[in-house]
């Protein structure tokens, strides 16, 4: 096959119609790409930033139940030592006295004997 005048210009126009129109579809493209590329950004930086944000709220509720727990186990120790570190108790009042059951005045149980009557026998 001999080139002619004419085939190397039609090869020529046909190079120049073939650049522009990849350039038309690269171009093209590049926009759907650059888009592509942002939203798929976007949705990895969303991606982020919500893992990010539970795995600080896991770390503060570790942190606050810690805190809590201390400050509970402090009160109850405090409590338990304000209850046995206490002084001693105060003198409990007298109960009153119990009053005796028989009230009765006491008598002997047996009359004494009557005195015996003096026989006269002293120094006479």
């Amino acid at each position: 096959m001999k080139i002619t005048r004419s085939q190397p210009a039609f090869c020529v126009l046909a190079s120049i119609l073939l650049s522009i129109f990849a350039c038309v579809i690269v171009s093209g493209c590049g926009k759907d790409k650059d888009e592509i590329i942002r939203l798929k950004a976007t949705e990895t930086v969303q991606d982020f930033r919500q893992k990010k944000s539970l795995e600080c709220r896991e770390i503060l509720l570790r942190e606050a139940e810690e805190i809590v727990d201390s400050l509970l186990l402090t009160e109850a120790t405090d409590a338990m030592s304000d209850s046995l570190s206490r002084l001693r108790p105060s003198r409990p009042v007298q109960p009153p006295a119990i009053l005796p059951i028989d009230s009765l005045k006491v008598h002997p149980l047996f009359d004494s004997p009557a005195p015996a009557p003096d026989s006269g026998k002293k120094g006479g």
